[in-house]
């Protein structure tokens, strides 16, 4: 049971919340139709995410939007079991303290990007509503 955040703690969570991710019926095939086999660069990629949030490190270089945004269209039930896997992970291998932080960070992470989804795919229909109608 882990009490802080270290890097130890950190690889542990990622790799069983993605064990998990893996084996969900509807989340897993949307990570095998982006990451394919390739889970090893995956997993160190969300490692160094996590460290960055949690840890300050700085390490990510990524850019979780556009990443996301490349998915197939997510919604708000793909990031509710997505933080209910979430909840699942961080509780069993966390203090109730520990556990809470990390919940609170991954339900505001997930927030930012189902708004940052909706409101791009609200925004590209429109842009096609309006072009359709522009050509009529």
């Amino acid at each position: 049971m882990y009490h802080t955040v270290t890097e130890d703690s950190i690889a542990e969570v990622v790799d069983t919340f993605y064990g998990r991710i893996r084996d969900d019926q509807l989340l897993g095939p949307i990570f095998a139709g982006a990451i394919g086999t390739e889970w090893g660069p995956h997993l160190d990629k969300m490692k160094t995410f996590w460290s960055s949030v949690l840890l300050a490190s700085r390490a990510y270089k990524g850019n979780p939007m556009i990443a996301h945004l490349q998915l197939p269209r997510l919604t708000l039930h793909h990031f509710e079991r997505w933080l209910k896997l979430w909840r699942e992970t961080v509780a069993a291998l966390c203090s109730d303290e520990l556990a809470s932080l990390l919940i609170r960070k991954a339900q505001m992470i997930g927030e930012r990007l189902l708004h940052a989804i909706t409101t791009y795919h609200e925004s590209a229909v429109r842009g096609t509503a309006e072009a359709t109608r522009g050509a009529l």
